[in-house]
């Protein structure tokens, strides 16, 4: 039985613990995002994600996973893949530079499902299949061209 979303800003130690019993009831926990990097999939306090629990499910490539870093801060992203240890190497949609070294103990939720303008995407539809297929294999390119704008803006003022 999936919660009421929320709205507010959450503390992630308050975010964890929600999260929690909500997976301890055998829910799913829904929550507005807050950051830019997982446009344009994902608008700020706009779209609404919906995260099961990572317990007993399998976590694989292109899954979006709220993950916590070493520094406590709760994160978004996307796996674009796993390295020889085992551990994630991930990436907002809207970002170019990959974060390695994200284990499974990290991970708080797995997205199965967001809602845009009242409508429900799941993870399971073939548009977002499509759509996540065509963001993670233009990373490369997105990150060459910011690269070349950085390089010509550079030009212009000297």
């Amino acid at each position: 039985m999936p919660t009421e979303p929320v709205r507010r800003p959450l503390d992630t130690d308050l975010l964890c613990g929600l999260m929690q019993e909500v997976f301890a009831r055998g829910g799913t926990f829904r929550f507005y995002p807050t950051g830019g990097s997982m446009l344009p999939m994902l608008h700020e306090h706009r779209d609404c994600v919906e995260l099961a629990s990572p317990e007993g499910r399998p976590i694989k490539k292109y899954d979006v996973i709220l993950y916590r870093r070493g520094s406590g801060e709760a994160v978004l992203h996307r796996i674009l893949g796993i390295d020889r240890t085992g551990k994630f190497i991930l990436c907002g949609d809207a970002q170019t530079e990959r974060e390695r070294g994200i284990d499974r103990a990290q991970v708080l939720g797995v997205l199965v499902s967001f809602t845009r303008d009242g409508k429900e995407i799941p993870v399971e539809k073939f548009s977002y299949r499509v759509y996540v297929l065509a963001r993670a294999s233009s990373r490369p390119f997105r990150a060459l061209l910011k690269r070349g704008k950085r390089f010509l803006s550079r030009g212009k003022r000297g």
